[in-house]
């Protein structure tokens, strides 16, 4: 089994107001929602790939044609952790010293901070190294994040404790089907409106595929989209579910048949896609609204090294998802099942949790489980697995439950030649031996303390 140290450390920072991207399309260029300050910490969580060669973390000041201000790249093929600066295409002297921190195949979180000297730099909850500003290369002008190699990235954090308004975020490689937004906050007292846009380029005459737009004085929610300056037909929800004064917690679904919008867990009606959803790069949130997190949630399409990568363009052929469902939930896997397939849910445990279980199943009922994932914490804490077949339960196998009671939480059950492979937060906490034909998996269930988020089979 991993060491499950990672994902304890992860755990205490995905969760906090800021910025977070989970998943993000890789490789990764996006940018920062402000520029950096000292004392603001980057979080980077992902897995090494299992046979690498190298990656590279680039701290710059655009998009393209940047200046690289802080170039953190470990090179497996030479054993060492390679530190420079680029400053008007010219590379600095290179730093080499210190030893490789990274392992092939096993989870990492990065934390990069910012002083006013250095870029400090800690690796899995130790510190690893610390790299000087260069000459010319403020620390204020940095403003994006980019990423590529041999790894897998699960989120990135940024820990802020006030978000500025507007908030512009780039979108990870634009959007797709199944990307989602969410955002936490309070609607201050005598707020008038707010809107979250998705649109294409973050100038505020940009087309905009999306408008969400909560309106207190009307007491509605209106929603449109705008096109060579022209904004088309609104679509108008009477009796708003948020008041100022409230909190809200908002989350709108790139879904294929358009935009789904939920406000405090109750979804509204669809609006849907007048413009082609993957010309939507940036979200924009601004108005008469007090933000806490914003995090773009994309579909996992780069997985650990035990299955496949999935084609992004081609990703909705090879996919199918359940997003904010309902628990029960079950969802069939019309591309059949079997080695290098897998499935994926994430969701938030209850606060007060007594259990909750993944069932991979023949067919649409409980009678046939060819495996039953059952985190515990009633009344012991502990991560229960069995199989099922009809109607009769096999031998339990116990481990420790690596999921604490209130948390967000990302599950992968991968299924190799003669096992699963179970993946908690990026780390692997377990393996089940194959006790029944894997390739008669036709559906997956979810039950329990458990919020879902996501489905997703692959």
């Amino acid at each position: 089994m991993a060491n499950v140290k990672v994902a304890a450390l992860v755990a205490s920072i995905k969760n906090a107001p800021g910025i977070h991207y989970k998943n993000p399309r890789f490789p990764l260029n996006v940018k920062l929602p402000d520029n950096l300050e000292c004392g603001t910490s980057i979080y980077l969580h992902g897995c090494v790939a299992a046979e690498p060669t190298r990656f590279a973390i680039n701290l710059k000041n655009a998009e393209t044609d940047a200046n690289n201000y802080l170039h953190f790249n470990p090179r497996f093929d030479e054993g060492c952790v390679v530190r420079n600066s680029r400053l008007d295409e010219a590379w600095g002297d290179e730093e080499r010293d210190g030893d490789m921190p990274f392992a092939p195949g096993q989870p990492f979180l990065i934390k990069i901070t910012p002083t006013v000297d250095a870029y400090e730099v800690e690796v899995n909850g130790s510190p690893f190294i610390s790299y000087n500003h260069r000459d010319g290369m403020p620390l204020c002008d940095v403003t994006h994040i980019a990423m590529w190699g041999d790894i897998t990235l699960y989120g990135i954090h940024v820990p802020l404790n006030s978000l500025p308004i507007p908030m512009v975020l780039r979108i990870p490689k634009n959007t797709f089907y199944g990307d989602m937004l969410v955002f936490t906050g309070e609607v201050p007292s005598g707020a008038d409106r707010f809107h979250v846009n998705f649109q294409c380029g973050a100038k505020e005459d940009a087309d905009i595929m999306y408008h969400f737009n909560p309106r207190f004085p009307d007491n509605a929610i209106v929603c449109n989209n705008r096109c060579a300056d022209s904004w088309g037909d609104e679509q108008s929800v009477e009796g708003s579910p948020i008041a100022p004064g409230d909190r809200i917690v908002g989350c709108i679904v790139a879904a294929k048949e358009g935009f789904i919008p939920f406000v405090n867990g109750n979804p509204l009606p669809t609006f849907p896609h007048r413009l082609d959803v993957c010309a939507a790069c940036s979200v924009v949130i601004d108005g008469d609204i007090k933000l806490e997190s914003v995090t773009i949630d994309c579909p996992p399409v780069r997985f650990p090294a035990h299955i496949p990568d999935i084609d992004i363009d081609a990703f909705d052929d090879k996919t199918v998802q359940a997003l904010r469902a309902t628990t029960p939930v079950t969802m069939a896997l019309p591309g059949g099942f079997g080695p290098g397939k897998g499935v994926f849910v994430s969701g938030k445990v209850a606060d007060s949790p007594s259990r909750f279980e993944i069932n991979l199943l023949y067919g649409d009922s409980d009678m046939d489980i060819a495996l039953h994932f059952n985190p515990r914490w009633e009344p012991g804490n502990e991560l229960v697995m069995n199989s099922r077949e009809g109607g009769t339960w096999g031998e339990e196998v116990r481990e420790e439950n690596p999921i604490a009671a209130g948390s967000e939480v990302a599950v992968h059950i991968l299924c190799l030649d003669d096992r699963y492979v179970l993946i908690v937060d990026g780390d692997e906490v377990a393996v089940f031996p194959y006790r029944m034909d894997c390739s008669q998996v036709t559906n997956v269930s979810v039950d329990g303390s458990i919020t879902v988020h996501r489905m997703l089979g692959m």
